[in-house]
């Protein structure tokens, strides 16, 4: 037998279902029970949306269908009459509210829906249909249009002309749109309990408003039972608990009884008409089989004076009583139980600001309930399905002979959900998707240490006057933690594994909103982060066109919320080449590299100050200096340094040999700018020593240096190597891509490389040294701070606020602080400057000191310098030092 292609049925299902892990190839079922391939048991708690009443392969069922083929009844007999159908219509005339007793049948609910327009607006001759926010009657075309989904029906042109919708459970809206449009209105169609909108019933009351209003103008009331009807609500049509009576009366799903596609639209007199009658046909209705089976479906409904209905009734009770009792244990992980019968929805809060981006991620792009789903069928063999128009809600749809024991077993597990988003240990929701499969044992609350977001209190009548975006994605594994605080119970293998997993998850979206930020100069501004879903490892090795996509279509998403500029975050401006993938979108853009580079070098100095660093005789080294903030901080430290080391990247040998080159000439150019400028200090001030020993000397070669020297034109490599070498004395620019030869004799490092793994270790470090690791991911090893306690690791790039404000987890940071790329967007939006900046690989110093002023303006600066992701005091800075004047003398002893 040939291997089935999944993917030859819906790709694009196929892609959400593996995601997800609910992809099984499901081989046996029987009962409420499914058996997948590798046979394993799952417990079937949804019954395919009711679809399933009775199990699956009921036996009751197989032997109506064993005496169809002993009898050889023949299916299809059209244009005569068939006996079957004939006499299931008169079975559902008998037991359907009112003088219901026309039954037009077909092969789902979505046809029953598009039946009941043609009827109502034929009979009418009215084109109006009114139906509700948040309904589910089909995608077919007319049953699309009555469905009050914009989402299902903005790709298909939906809806087409006649169709309005408005709010579910509002009688004074139905009575505006009658009084507004009741001449054209052919009918209503309504749920009784809107199931695909989250288990939302209907109050009580209100149908038998819509029943009185629809009979005051004309028009039909068609009650959509497709989901409800035949015994889910524990009475055999949901609309009894209004004692209505409806025009039409939409069946499908259960009459199937869980093996045959079923529907039937059923009508009274007043809505039938001939034309309807004459025209309307389907090639498959009215068939014996479907019908017999609907027989024996309707039969085991109404035996024992409908028994089986009551139960449903008894259980459903039994379920909301537990599950109410769950709210109450859980009320900051449930907003609200709701339900009839086995018809039920669990709804949790709103989990955008409880201290996981992930978890914000998930929820703003509809993802929540996919992800607890496949939890618990991967991890407790527990089936459910995630809605589709409410992505907070579960649905509980079982089999209507559920037993009180599997019952019990998913209120269990419904439990443990529960406890995992009450405490927040969201990480435990995640395991399943790298392979850990095991039942949760312990949930550790997370709540003490989930951070939620802090903007600036606004008063009465203020209003943010200025919108930003931010691009983030996860640098490293320990940037997930920091997100999201449960997940330091992964490993870091997990970690990776978690992320490579993420990089599969469809589009970007929201991962927090912050409401306002106030400068010092009193501008306000709102803005958003918005999540890519890849780490560094992926970012950097997917094909660019994918990754710039992704981004391309986050800045799109920053546009869609009103953001006048959007920054990049992280290897984001690497991949788009400093940003210039992304420009002309309609917003601006900026890298945030220029205030990333000033607030680098000014924290690289003050460790360095506190390191009793003189800048007259260290070296400094750029690890990542031919990269646009690299070369920004190679171009400042040469204004205090003169004996500056430039690092390379070692897997890309010839471009970054190149770079290397133009960054060489670049300094010494900036170099004799500021000489010329009387700027004596870093390599401008070792540029004059030079000229002023070659002046001294004389001879013609020194001179002809000298005076090459101050007309500034040919400074290349190999003329100023010409000129150190005639006065005997070492270049102090050093251009390299061997990090274990040259990073050892620095003393000041800035670490800002794009690489996705980490490149400095405790044995290219000097005692006394002192690092700036700006880069994202960070480039300093964890080693160092377990090794090293004789050298300063500080975390560059870090901002001060006027107010502590928090992003939420806030990137991991402290109130109040953050990074400087997210800042420099703060600062263009709280200004108003609405231009593309720090884009592309050499950013001008003028931006830098732009963003300077800036800062200064609105009140951002330098935070306290941090050290291992703590702010570190300078007692702390003075015991390091202290230790690293022990192992120099120890070393030279």
């Amino acid at each position: 037998m040939p291997n089935l292609r999944k993917d030859l049925l819906n790709p694009t299902l196929k892609e959400t279902l593996s995601l997800f892990q609910l992809d099984k190839n499901y081989v046996s079922g029987q009962g409420h029970y499914l058996v997948d391939g590798n046979n394993r048991r799952y417990l079937d708690f949804i019954s395919q949306y009711g679809a399933v009443p009775f199990g699956y392969n009921p036996d009751f069922i197989w032997e109506r269908l064993q005496e169809v083929r002993e009898k050889s009844l023949p299916s299809l007999v059209q244009p005569s009459l068939p006996g079957e159908a004939l006499k299931l219509a008169n079975m559902l005339a008998d037991v359907t509210p009112g003088d219901l007793c026309y039954c037009t049948f077909c092969q789902s609910g979505t046809e029953a829906v598009e039946t009941a327009i043609k009827m109502v607006r034929s009979g009418s001759g009215r084109e109006m249909i009114v139906s509700t926010k948040n309904s589910f009657h089909g995608k077919t075309m007319g049953a699309l249009s009555a469905t009050g989904k914009e989402s299902y029906q903005k790709p298909f042109f939906a809806p087409i002309p006649g169709f309005i919708t408005i709010p579910y459970n509002d009688v004074k809206a139905l009575q505006q749109v009658f009084a507004e449009h009741g001449s054209n209105i052919a009918a209503f169609i309504v749920e009784p309990v809107q199931g695909e909108g989250g288990i939302i019933v209907a109050e009580p009351g209100y149908l038998a408003a819509a029943r009185e209003i629809c009979t005051a103008y004309g028009a039909a009331l068609i009650v959509d039972e497709i989901q409800t009807g035949l015994g889910r609500t524990g009475k055999l049509f949901a609309c009894e608990y209004d004692g209505i009576e409806p025009d039409i009366l939409l069946l499908a799903k259960a009459l199937g009884g869980g093996l045959l596609p079923m529907g039937v639209c059923i009508s009274n007199s007043a809505v039938w008409n001939d034309d309807f009658g004459m025209l309307h046909s389907s090639t498959f209705a009215n068939n014996n089989l479907t019908c017999y089976v609907g027989q024996a479906v309707l039969e085991k409904l109404l035996a024992n004076k409908q028994e089986i209905i009551r139960e449903v009734a008894d259980k459903g009770d039994y379920i909301l009583d537990k599950l109410r009792k769950l709210a109450e244990r859980y009320p900051d992980a449930v907003k609200e139980v709701r339900g009839r019968g086995l018809m039920l929805g669990l709804e949790f809060h709103d989990l955008r600001d409880t201290g996981s981006y992930d978890m914000a991620f998930m929820v703003n792009y509809g993802g929540f309930t996919a992800l607890v789903v496949g939890f618990l069928l991967n991890v407790y063999h527990i089936r459910l399905a995630p809605f589709l128009n409410d992505s907070m809600t579960l649905r509980l749809e079982p089999s209507l002979d559920i037993s009180y024991e599997d019952i019990d077993y998913v209120l269990e597990a419904l439990e443990v959900v529960c406890r995992i988003v009450s405490k927040r240990d969201f990480a435990k929701f995640y395991r399943y998707l790298i392979g850990d499969c095991s039942k949760v044992e312990e949930i550790i609350d997370y709540r003490p240490i989930s951070r939620k977001i802090k903007s600036t209190e606004l008063r009465e009548g203020e209003e943010p006057t200025q919108k930003f975006a931010f691009i983030i994605h996860y640098p490293g594994p320990e940037d997930v933690i920091a997100n999201n605080p449960s997940f330091n119970s992964f490993t870091r293998q997990e970690l990776y594994r978690f992320l490579d997993w993420q990089k599969d998850s469809p589009g970007v979206d929201v991962v927090c909103h912050m409401p306002a930020i106030r400068s010092r100069d009193g501008k306000i501004a709102e803005g958003w982060l918005i999540g890519v879903p890849f780490g560094a490892r992926e970012i950097m090795s997917l094909p660019r066109e994918e990754t710039t996509a992704a981004i391309a279509e986050a800045v799109d998403l920053g546009k869609e919320l009103g953001a006048g500029i959007v920054g990049l975050g992280a290897l984001t401006s690497v991949v788009t080449r400093g940003g210039r993938s992304v420009q002309g979108r309609g917003v601006a853009i900026t890298s945030g590299n220029s205030f990333t580079t000033l607030m680098a070098v000014e924290a690289l100095f003050a460790g360095a100050c506190r390191m009793h660093i003189d800048l007259t005789q260290a070296r400094a080294a750029v690890v990542g200096a031919t990269g646009s903030i690299g070369r920004a901080c190679a171009l400042i430290l040469s204004e205090q340094i003169s004996r500056i080391t430039l690092l390379g990247n070692p897997n890309r040998l010839n471009s970054s040999s190149r770079r290397l080159k133009s960054l060489f000439s670049d300094l010494f150019t900036y170099a004799h700018q500021r000489m010329k400028a009387g700027k004596l200090s870093g390599l401008s001030e070792w540029l004059k020593q030079t000229v002023d020993m070659l002046m001294a000397q004389d001879d013609s070669r020194a001179r002809n240096f000298a005076q090459v020297l101050l007309d500034g034109v040919d400074l290349s490599t190999q003329m100023l190597s010409d000129i150190c070498d005639h006065l005997d004395i070492d270049l102090p620019l050093k251009a390299s891509v061997e990090v274990d030869e040259t990073l050892p004799l620095c003393d000041m490092i800035v670490a800002a490389s794009n690489s996705p793994d980490y490149i400095i270790y405790p044995r290219h470090l000097k005692p006394g040294a002192v690092v700036c690791d700006v880069a994202r991911p960070a480039d300093v090893s964890p080693q160092v701070f377990k090794e090293r306690d004789d050298v300063l690791i500080l975390e560059g790039g870090l901002v001060q606020y006027p107010s502590d404000i928090a992003f939420g987890p806030n990137l991991g940071y402290r109130d109040g602080v953050n990074l400087a790329c997210l800042s420099e967007t703060v600062l263009l939006a709280l200004e108003g400057d609405y231009n593309d900046c720090s884009i592309g690989s050499k950013m001008p110093l003028e931006t830098v000191n732009y963003l300077r002023e800036l800062g200064q303006k609105h009140g951002l600066g330098l935070a306290g310098l941090k050290m291992n992701n703590q702010e570190i005091s300078n007692r702390e800075i003075e015991a390091i030092y202290q230790r690293s004047l022990q192992l120099k003398n120890v070393e030279n002893m």
